[in-house]
């Protein structure tokens, strides 16, 4: 009895150590900067510390190891007080009592080196803390020192610490969604108390059974799974500007693909012995086998739930949820495109039996090869030889092309041994040119061709313009969304921002400069005056901790350190230098380049960038959103 009792206390132990590993992992990837975030990493990293000393403690067999182990535990033992009263001192900053909160931040720094000092009192091995030799065994422990008693009144007085900044945070939150996840908190915050503490130093009655001792163990370390989980859920939301459902799926997501396959194998681990007595097979082939069948089937299964995971997540949106998710399938892409333009264009090549050909369509105000069939340099030689800009406004006169025929000579412009037809969407917009070297004679109206050849001709013609037209309504939609972006952004951070309210998160003069509707509007005007005039000197981005930041740099000068602020958020917008140079990236990198750093004229820029004045204007309003996005994510990624 008492050895199962142990095996399945080393099973919750070490189920305890996964899940808060991974907690950790978790918190730390994804709200590291925020200070009730941090102030978990460090409970979390202590509950770590402790359960994997006892998973090794219970295999070590040399006395050295044993004594060595036992006191390296105490990491993390001695700082969870700390890291609760850190963890106090965020929770009171989110309550009316934030002024206190600052002038507690000392007493922040003093638990840390009050810990350090309990720390290295049992790492030397002084016996003020604890004393003796730990002996081995499952419920081994140490001796209470002198000082034992006073660093349990210490871990007290930070447990209670916390519980009255919860209390002070839930009388301050404005919403019920923030009372609840306080009054998560609340209930589980005592959690890594529980797994850190040494009881066991308190005493035990003589009397008290070991497998006793164990088994309140082992419930302790379900109850402390329970708890951590809960409690990182709770915290997981502070400070992030996010909508609910993203920060519950990256949560619950992943949960299933750390603890819940971390767990899952451990327990094969523990069951593989069993397996080996009931078939008689050595251990270490069960173990290959079964580590093969988890690292298969456990990814798979995970695959399997997330649909319903989803769906509880987005009960509200699952059909707008699903459809999003079937865009990346549905959605016609430029190397779709490209892909049926060369197929296309082979096939008509091959029909008339000539060797090259392509298709040109406008972009930018220029012109730009799409797809090509056969020798490039014959292309080449044909378009230095023949500048499309020439030819193109000619071949955009001739008349369109009727549908399921082959158009007479007229409908083409022959130019150097090629015949170049035009495409035309529905609407009547030119939308390019089908180019091939074949003569104009040939293409008669008996034209030697057969009326099958002719009417596949006409068919894949049509079916590029199709392609053609479609690929310009996907990326007008996607410039939309673009366009979008910010003031989307903008409203979920809105909807975070209130989820979390409190008298003092609502008046944090960082949080309302960021969120204020106005606020594209001065970075607006701080790029038009970004060379000097009062808009930069005077502009309330200076009041920005990314500009405060850059200050030291500056030689304390906000204007100029404001100016390497905003230089820096149209860098960071620059596209990669594989993207295609027509794309709406590099078109709002370039206008804000030319406009606001090199000075520019709109009208010099219009004509380089090929566009009208007002579609100027109107892609500079999108390009300053842009820039203030950028500001708000580097604003995000500078601590508090």
């Amino acid at each position: 009895m008492l050895l199962i009792i142990d095996q399945l206390n080393q099973l919750l132990s070490a189920t305890v150590l996964i899940v808060a590993f991974s907690l950790l992992a978790y918190i730390a990837m994804q709200n590291w900067r925020n200070d009730i975030a941090r102030a978990l990493l460090l409970l979390l990293a202590g509950v770590v510390v402790v359960y994997g000393g006892d998973l090794l403690l219970v295999r070590a067999s040399r006395p050295a190891t044993i004594e060595f182990l036992g006191r390296a535990q105490w990491l993390g033992i001695a700082f969870v007080p700390a890291a609760y009263i850190h963890l106090a001192n965020g929770l009171f900053s989110l309550s009316e009592q934030r002024q206190r909160a600052l002038r507690a931040r000392l007493l922040v720094y003093l638990a840390y080196l009050g810990s350090l000092i309990f720390f290295l009192l049992v790492a030397l091995g002084t016996g003020l803390v604890v004393s003796g030799e730990l002996p081995s065994g499952p419920v081994a422990q140490f001796h209470p020192g002198p000082l034992f008693w006073l660093f349990t009144l210490f871990f007290l007085i930070s447990a209670i610490s916390v519980l009255a900044a919860i209390i002070a945070s839930q009388r301050s939150a404005l919403t019920l969604t923030q009372r609840r996840r306080l009054n998560y908190l609340g209930a589980t915050f005592a959690a890594p108390g529980i797994a850190a503490f040494p009881f066991l130093l308190l005493g035990a009655p003589s009397f008290t059974p070991t497998s006793a001792i164990l088994l309140l163990q082992a419930i302790a370390s379900l109850i402390v799974v329970v708890m951590i989980t809960v409690m990182t859920y709770s915290v997981a939301f502070q400070g992030m500007l996010l909508p609910d459902r993203l920060i519950k799926q990256d949560f619950l997501r992943w949960w299933l693909y750390g603890p819940f396959v971390g767990v899952s194998i451990v327990l094969f681990m523990q069951i593989v012995p069993l397996f080996e007595q009931l078939l008689g097979l050595p251990q270490n082939t069960l173990i290959t086998f079964g580590v093969m069948l988890m690292t298969v089937l456990m990814p798979l299964f995970v695959s399997r739930i997330k649909p319903y995971i989803d769906a509880l997540i987005y009960r509200q949106d699952q059909d707008e949820i699903d459809y999003l998710r079937s865009l990346p399938r549905s959605i016609f892409t430029r190397a779709d495109l490209r892909a049926l333009l060369e197929n296309s264009l082979a096939a008509i090549c091959g029909a008339l039996r000539v060797d090259t050909g392509f298709v040109v369509t406008p972009s930018n105000g220029s012109y730009t090869i799409r797809a090509i069939s056969g020798p490039r340099h014959q292309v080449k030689r044909f378009i230095t030889d023949n500048p499309l800009n020439e030819l193109m406004p000619q071949l955009e006169r001739l008349p369109p092309r009727v549908r399921d025929t082959l158009p007479p000579t007229e409908a083409f412009l022959s130019c150097a041994g090629f015949c170049l037809m035009p495409l035309y969407s529905p609407d009547g917009l030119f939308l390019g040119a089908l180019a091939f070297a074949y003569a104009p004679e040939q293409l008669q109206r008996g034209g030697g061709l057969a009326a099958e050849t002719r009417q596949m001709i006409s068919l894949l013609a049509h079916q590029m313009e199709l392609a053609l037209t479609t690929v310009q309504m996907q990326q007008r939609i996607f410039d939309a969304l673009r366009g979008l972006g910010p003031e989307m952004e903008s409203l979920q951070q809105i909807a975070s921002h209130l989820d979390q309210a409190t008298p003092t998160i609502l008046t944090t003069p960082e949080g309302d400069l960021l969120l204020n509707p106005e606020f594209p509007q001065l970075v607006k005007d701080a790029l038009t005056q970004f060379w000097g005039g009062p808009k930069l000197a005077d502009s309330p981005l200076q009041s920005l901790r990314t500009v405060r930041q850059m200050l030291a740099n500056h030689g304390g000068n906000r204007t100029r350190a404001l100016q390497a602020v905003l230089r820096q958020a149209i860098a960071n917008l620059r596209p990669d230098e594989q993207l295609d140079p027509s794309a709406q990236e590099w078109l709002l990198y370039n206008l804000l380049e030319g406009r606001f750093l090199q000075r520019k004229t709109v009208r010099d820029l219009a004509n380089r960038l090929a566009m009208s004045e007002s579609d100027f204007y109107r892609k500079q309003r999108v390009a300053i959103e842009e820039v203030a996005r950028q500001l708000a994510l580097m604003e995000d990624g500078v601590p508090q």
